[in-house]
């Protein structure tokens, strides 16, 4: 099994939701926060993920007479850098790319939990936008959107801010020839 598709269950997607959210947690603690499964199959499961490469362990220590074992996210899977992800073959790209849309439902599910929302006072969007552009267009956009967030990337927390996150994702969709990929 690659490791894209053990991140295709259920469980074990919730695991590294979890990881995402909290950054390191030990497999009991995991279980506070889903309850709802067994210990014994989030064991399973945390093993999987650590033996796909997934998880690693953060640290280690004597409980009794026991390993606990704090376990996170494989680095470059979390918040990858350019560098990390050139690193990766294709089946590793798809699973650290799953780990960042499974992050992204995550925090939208945080975001519609408490109820009470209001998308436009909260300055909440998500759309597509397709177009035809050369490389060379493609790098001036990048260096335009840093640029506008530069800003806005080192402001400190204050009353009238609220942290936001912008997520962007750009593929190419046309052929070869230039035409549209079915």
């Amino acid at each position: 099994m690659d490791s894209a598709s053990v991140l295709l269950h259920p469980v074990r997607l919730r695991i590294v939701q979890a990881m995402l959210a909290d950054g390191a947690l030990t497999t009991r603690a995991l279980h506070d926060r889903l309850d709802d499964v067994p210990i014994a199959t989030l064991y399973r499961h945390v093993g999987q993920l650590a033996g796909h490469g997934l998880l690693e362990v953060a640290e280690e220590q004597r409980v009794g007479g026991a390993s606990e074992r704090t376990y996170r996210l494989a680095a470059g899977f979390a918040n990858p850098t350019a560098d990390d992800l050139g690193a990766l073959d294709g089946e590793q790209l798809l699973a650290a790319f799953t780990v960042f849309a499974s992050g992204l439902i995550r925090d939208f599910a945080d975001y519609v939990a408490p109820g009470g929302i209001d998308l436009a006072a909260d300055r909440v969007s998500f759309a597509q936008a397709a177009f035809w552009a050369s490389d060379d267009e493609v790098d001036a956009l990048g260096t335009a959107l840093m640029a506008a967030l530069e800003g806005v990337l080192g402001n400190d927390a204050a009353p009238h801010r609220r942290r936001r996150v912008l997520s962007t994702v750009l593929l190419p969709r046309d052929g070869a020839d230039g035409t549209d990929a079915p």
